[in-house]
């Protein structure tokens, strides 16, 4: 059964539950499920479906969820997953997607390297993810929730980022905000992979400052050393990632295994604790105001190969500094949940005055983007006009063009028989002249021919007169001669 992973911007998916057959759960959430089926009508496509119970979820997580279809609709990226196509079936609603057999980056760490990626690898994901936020915030878009979780990868190891559900459009606000998904993106870089070089540690230090506005840009970003000499591609990925993976629903049923029997941290790889760590500081929407006091940051402890821990900057944005009671690479489970917790704390914490930022822009907020996706529909409505007046005049041009060709073709045909005529008119002329010429010598023979017969008459008739005028001498001789000898007998 072969997976499409590409995009099918000429194919329409069905907006009927009867046209897809279900074949595996592959993920859960409170309200929702994602499933793996065949879009029947398309070749038997396997793509994803999110099957979300609308009588559980609230009237916001479902305006999350069309927000997710809207925004994805105007976004076009190699690095992007668009929705296929959404629609209810019975009380649930659906949101028909392309199916990324490589799953998350959260779940290829949890199942496959607890330890963490290698940094060749991770590298090219959060390379190619970075790209994917450079378009988004060129396009006045904000996610809002990067983590590993929404990180997808394809068999062929092609990086999307998905699930556009909280994203938010600044167009109306600072440029600055944007600056907010660089937080969890160092985050998410952070809990991928243990062991790294300076260059990474200075990449994620740049996306970890307590103050937006000195963080990097996601375009800023990528010019980072870091990435600059990343020089991997998808295909690398899927020899030295992917290769030999469990399947996706392997590793759900394994993780919900987990779930039910209560299955602690390993105190060696200890991966639970950071993607527990990744969950709760890439959740955390991190805002700047003038009018509310700043949140306080507990910066992570900074995994290196080096017999010390590094935290990647101080409040006072000095130079890297050793982590208090830090090892190195060795983690005591108990410390490190009594971190955790800590964390959760203070986190709690932020998302309370995150909450109370969120209460006074919400209102604005959600208006703005209700007048932009007003606007955005009547500019795809303008659009289309403009594009269908613009393919009448296309048309209108062709036709005229053809005209333009046929009259052109049809003028050098005219030359060209022009050309022809004239020719035959000369050589009519040449015939004409030759009969003329012909006509005049023929008359010529015959004027000739008569004055030769004229002439010949006349010596006919010459002749005949001189032979009259012998004959009639002969005969007066003859009788002169018969008078002498008339008279001679008389004597």
């Amino acid at each position: 059964m072969a997976y499409e992973q590409e995009d099918h911007p000429k194919l329409q998916f069905p907006i009927d539950s009867n046209s897809y057959n279900i074949i595996a759960e592959i993920g859960a959430g409170v309200c929702s499920k994602v499933y793996t089926a065949q879009c029947l009508p398309i070749n038997s496509t396997v793509v994803a479906i999110k099957s979300i119970d609308l009588d559980q979820s609230n009237a916001d997580f479902r305006n999350l969820v069309g927000r997710e279809t809207n925004t994805s609709s105007l976004l076009s990226h190699p690095n992007i997953l668009n929705p296929h196509s959404s629609f209810t079936a019975g009380n649930r609603l659906w949101v028909v997607m392309p199916f990324m057999p490589g799953g998350s980056l959260e779940s290829i760490i949890a199942s496959s390297v607890p330890n963490g990626i290698q940094e060749q690898c991770i590298a090219i994901v959060l390379k190619e993810t970075l790209t994917a936020l450079s378009y988004l915030h060129s396009r006045g878009h904000l996610h809002r929730d990067i983590k590993a979780s929404n990180i997808l990868l394809d068999d062929n190891g092609r990086v999307k980022l998905a699930d556009f559900g909280v994203s938010l459009s600044f167009y109306a606000s600072s440029s600055a905000y944007r600056l907010a998904d660089i937080w969890p993106f160092g985050i998410t870089a952070l809990v991928s992979t243990k062991k790294c070089s300076e260059t990474f540690q200075d990449m994620v230090a740049s996306c970890l400052d307590k103050d937006p506005v000195n963080r990097p840009s996601a375009g800023e970003l990528l010019k980072h050393p870091f990435f600059e000499s990343c020089n991997g591609n998808s295909e690398f990925l899927a020899e030295n990632l992917l290769r030999g993976l469990p399947s996706v629903e392997e590793r759900f049923r394994a993780a919900s295994k987990i779930l039910e029997e209560g299955v602690g941290c390993d105190t060696n790889g200890d991966w639970a604790s950071g993607l527990l760590l990744n969950d709760l500081m890439s959740s955390t929407i991190e805002w700047n105001s003038k009018e509310d006091e700043e949140f306080e940051v507990h910066y992570p402890v900074f995994p290196v190969e080096s017999t010390q821990a590094v935290i990647p900057r101080d409040d006072d944005g000095e130079g890297q500094q050793p982590a208090a009671g830090g090892r190195g690479n060795e983690v005591n489970a108990e410390t490190m949940v009594n971190k955790l917790m800590a964390l959760m704390a203070s986190l709690d914490d932020q998302k309370e005055k995150v909450n109370k930022i969120i209460n006074q822009l919400g209102a604005e907020t959600i208006d703005r983007e209700d007048e932009l996706e007003k606007e955005n529909a009547r500019l795809r409505l303008e659009l289309e006009r403009e594009t269908e007046q613009n393919l009448k005049l296309i048309q209108a041009i062709n036709e005229e063009d053809q005209l333009l060709h046929r009259n052109a073709r049809l003028r050098l045909e005219f030359e060209r028989q022009r050309e022809q005529n004239l020719e035959l008119i000369q050589v009519i002329n040449e015939k004409e002249q030759l009969l003329h010429q012909n006509e005049r010598l023929r008359l010529e023979l015959e004027n000739e021919k008569l004055r030769w017969e004229l002439e010949n008459e006349e010596l006919r008739l010459e002749l005949e007169n001189e032979k009259l005028r012998l004959e009639l001498k002969m005969f007066k001789m003859n009788i002169y001669a018969t008078s002498n000898t008339t008279t001679d007998d008389n004597n």
